[in-house]
């Protein structure tokens, strides 16, 4: 399958210095040395156990197992059905592992499912086998996607993966809102792609009745549960359910409503749905009226669609921020000048999921204000046409002196935080190696 991310072709350009079979047989050895060091990590925290999943996850999956198809027609996760049916299929393996080992594979797959559209929408693009190597290498070995799956146990992945699919087809020229109907049928975290997905449908002249397929999408793939006897209310309430869940306008997420603590909760979701139409909106028509082309505009502007909308929404997760995380990733290795957005989200994940994990909440501040440079930056870079909006030396000299200095006081002021700094270090030197590969790529290019 790693053979299939980096087929044989040369990169773009006569001038490239590396021998096409050469660089072949590097990427193929890069991503292959990956696969295994993530599935090492992934080994390692199989074990390791929140509150979601001693209270959620091991009880769904324990009631899937005992009961089999029959249980479909139970509302035994808070989630739609299509994570029933994985469970299920999980459930199947039993003898192999424990439970939480099991939930945690489903992550696994879906996470292997993302690096590998990934790398192939860099493929596409660059037909350089090593940067795609390299998009594969750094969703799979991300410090966010170990903390989400791997850690956790959380199902962020399967979402993603399906919104992937979605920008990957669209930048392709080809239709992409039947990957993004699944996406909203998974999670309703879907819908942030939902600004990108309506100004493609504007660019492209799709035609409005391809918007049936969102909820016609969710209705099929409930159909095994409405068989077997769950209430159709069940069914189609989990969003609404889901939103009642918690009353507060910031679960951790580094986004706007961090600076407005005060603001009352009834008062901060309206005000947050509003925000969020409306630039959702904006977004959508300035896609439709933009005369842009290529992979590089067609990502950047998914890119910003993934990121504005959790920052912008209210009752947002710190994990919500995963599918812009991986997206960024990629749109690094098309353009080496939008690095310093990917490791920015990088940094602003792990600080906003140390604020659950370890109830370090005070990296959630820095990471709010990181992000909302990022959003500030792509917006201008969008604004700006084809000159874009160039990342200053200095500013990201000073962010990677504060992010070292914010990491080093959170590892001295909590010893006994028990997710490896090593790890950490070592994901940190791998980005700093990739991010030397990549701009040497770009130059031979």
């Amino acid at each position: 399958m790693i053979k299939d991310i980096i087929r044989i072709g040369a990169p773009r350009g006569s001038g490239h210095s590396v021998k096409p079979d050469e660089s072949r047989r590097l990427a193929i050895a890069v991503a292959v040395g990956c696969t295994f060091v993530g599935l090492a990590l992934r080994y390692l925290a199989r074990e390791h156990a929140t509150t979601d999943a001693v209270q959620y996850l091991i009880p769904w999956y324990v009631f899937a197992r005992d009961h089999g198809v029959g249980g479909l027609g139970e509302a035994f996760t808070n989630y739609t059905p299509f994570y029933s049916y994985l469970l299920l299929i999980a459930a199947q393996f039993d003898w192999l592992g424990q439970p939480l080992s099991l939930v945690k594979v489903i992550s696994a797959v879906f996470e292997f499912g993302c690096a590998i559209v990934v790398a192939q929408i860099v493929w596409r693009a660059t037909r350089a086998p090593l940067r795609a190597s390299l998009a594969f290498c750094g969703v799979w070995l991300a410090p966010t996607v170990i903390f989400n799956g791997a850690v956790w146990g959380q199902a962020d992945s399967i979402w993603t993966f399906f919104t992937l699919l979605s920008v990957s087809l669209f930048m392709q020229g080809r239709n992409g809102v039947l990957p993004f109907a699944v996406a909203f049928a998974v999670k309703a975290q879907g819908v942030f792609l939902g600004p990108f997905v309506l100004g493609m449908i504007l660019r492209r002249k799709v035609h409005w009745a391809w918007l049936a397929a969102v909820p016609g999408v969710y209705v099929v793939l409930a159909i095994p549960v409405l068989v077997a006897g769950r209430p159709i209310d069940s069914v189609f309430r989990v969003y609404m359910d889901q939103a009642d869940t918690f009353h507060r306008l910031t679960m951790n997420a580094a986004n706007i409503w961090v600076f407005a603590p005060g603001v009352p909760y009834t008062i901060g979701v309206v005000v947050g749905l509003v925000l969020g139409a409306a630039c959702g909106l904006a977004l959508s028509v300035f896609i439709m009226r933009s005369k842009r082309e290529g992979p590089d505009f067609i990502l950047l502007v998914a890119c910003a669609s993934l990121m504005l909308m959790p920052y912008l929404l209210p009752k947002m997760h710190d994990r919500y921020f995963y599918a812009f995380e991986l997206a960024s990733i990629a749109l690094a290795c098309l353009n080496p000048r939008y690095l310093p957005v990917a490791v920015i989200a990088q940094v602003d994940g792990v600080l906003s999921y140390l604020g659950f994990e370890r109830e370090i909440i005070m990296g959630v501040l820095p990471a709010a204000l990181c992000n909302t440079f990022l959003g500030f930056y792509l917006v201008l870079d969008l604004w700006r046409g084809e000159r874009g909006f160039r990342f200053p030396k200095v500013a990201w000299l000073g962010f990677a002196a504060s992010t070292v200095g914010l990491l080093s006081y959170l590892l001295l002021a909590d010893p006994g935080w028990n997710i490896s700094p090593v790890y950490l270090l070592a994901a940190s030197l791998a980005a700093a190696a990739m991010a030397l590969v990549l701009l040497k790529e770009s130059r031979c290019a």
